[in-house]
């Protein structure tokens, strides 16, 4: 998966990390200097330009790229990102950050994915005072784990139940999520997969990473 994140800030560094821990193909767009001899130096593959120009994103590999992500702290300019990515170019995912929870409307009207950011820290708060087991399990998880999000489109997986699939992958991987005609819901063992489902593996990252290429096998 290719991935372009425009802002190399705390918030866009912090994405590239952990995306370039899954070994995914990571570009980050900046446009102030010290800030992208900062990332380079840290070894991500960084461009420069002002991410809102149409031919900066085209230079950067706005056309190939499979998720186009926004990441500044500046709701004017993620929303312009976002607008030009969603009208300009063919990516499957324009994910951006929102800062000031009253421009939420304008940016479902872009139809594209937002995080809004002041939400997400009010989201992990209450975990870690109403649900505290599940906010350290899922932190662990963070640390040594994975979640991952697959087609199902091989072989190896049409046709298999839940059941049949499960059996053949490591023991520190579950199949956790069935995805079909836009509804998701806990798998059963006796569900068969069809081509087209989005299955959802959680586990140990080396596991996970495991189970992901045992469907992508043709």
């Amino acid at each position: 998966m290719r991935v372009l994140i425009v802002g190399g800030g705390r918030v866009g560094r912090a994405l590239a990390t952990r995306l370039e821990d899954r070994d995914e193909e990571v570009i980050i767009i900046e446009n102030d200097d010290d800030q992208l001899e900062r990332l380079r130096e840290m070894g991500f593959i960084a461009h420069r330009g002002d991410g809102t120009e149409r031919e900066t994103l085209r230079e950067a590999g706005a056309a190939n790229a499979s998720v186009i992500a926004v990441t500044t702290d500046n709701d004017d300019v993620n929303m312009l990102v976002a607008q030009i990515a969603r009208n300009s170019f063919d990516v499957d995912t324009v994910i951006a950050r929102v800062n000031m929870p009253a421009n939420m409307d304008a940016f479902r009207d872009l139809d594209v994915e937002i995080v809004q950011s002041s939400m997400s820290i009010a989201h992990e708060m209450d975990n870690r005072i109403e649900r505290p087991a599940i906010s350290e399990w899922m932190t662990e998880l963070d640390r040594t784990g994975d979640v991952q999000e697959i087609e199902v489109t091989a072989d190896t997986v049409v046709g298999r139940t839940v059941s049949e699939l499960s059996s053949e992958l490591p023991e520190d991987v579950h199949l956790a999520l069935l995805s079909r005609d836009g509804e998701s819901r806990i798998p059963h063992a006796d569900d068969t997969l069809h081509e087209g489902d989005h299955i959802t593996f959680i586990g140990r990252t080396g596991a996970v990473s495991d189970a992901l290429d045992y469907c992508h096998t043709e």
